[in-house]
């Protein structure tokens, strides 16, 4: 098949360890990062955030972490939540908007995925990750769709691929569950990193 030099189970197993790797490493660079810049632009990077949260509001966050789990736009639901706690604002409704919004997304990726074909800008970035995707899904199934929840795996490639393969639904929406503990946990970080930059 397309992918067949992808699903050797070395080759999904160097994938895996490599994703667990780059998961840890992005935390840990994420982490760090809202620490810098908590310390080093705080008034800048408050005043930003402000901007962002006032301009979007409720239905900015919304359409913003849509965008970006259903159509793959690089600007993920993280953004908004680390948004409303640098800008000191109430956190609790962009942090529920982000994860509704984002389990819903997953879902509309999902059912649009049969059609991404006919999508120029969507297929280019559909065919880029077909190959290493279809290896995932032969040997993983529903565990390539909680990955990408969880991880760095682009989770709106994910959902489009588990629509084409006709993943059943009920399956799939329960892996897209992992998207709220993901959240929560980007959320205690950024709130860890940015009230413990005020005491630096």
């Amino acid at each position: 098949g397309p992918g067949g030099e992808f699903v050797s189970e070395s080759s999904d197993e160097d994938f895996v360890a490599a994703l667990l790797w780059k998961t840890g490493l992005s935390i840990v660079m994420l982490s760090g990062l809202v620490v810098v810049l908590g310390v080093v632009l705080r008034d800048e990077v408050a005043a930003c955030a402000t901007v962002i949260v006032d301009t979007l509001g409720a239905f900015g966050v919304f359409v913003g972490v849509f965008a970006s789990d259903v159509f793959g736009i690089p600007v993920p639901p993280s953004t908004y939540v680390f948004a409303a706690i640098a800008s000191d604002s109430p956190t609790a409704p962009i942090l529920i908007i982000a994860i509704i919004t984002s389990i819903f997304g997953g879902s509309i990726a999902y059912f649009i995925g049969p059609y991404i074909g006919k999508i120029p800008f969507l297929n280019t970035q559909l065919e880029r990750f077909r190959p290493r995707g279809e290896g995932i899904f032969d040997r993983w199934g529903i565990w390539a769709v909680g990955a990408a929840a969880l991880t760095p795996l682009p989770f709106s490639l994910c959902c489009w691929l588990a629509g084409i393969y006709r993943m059943p639904f009920g399956r799939f929406f329960t892996a897209t569950l992992m998207r709220g503990p993901r959240l929560m946990l980007y959320y205690g970080l950024f709130l860890l990193g940015w009230t413990g930059a005020a005491s630096l």
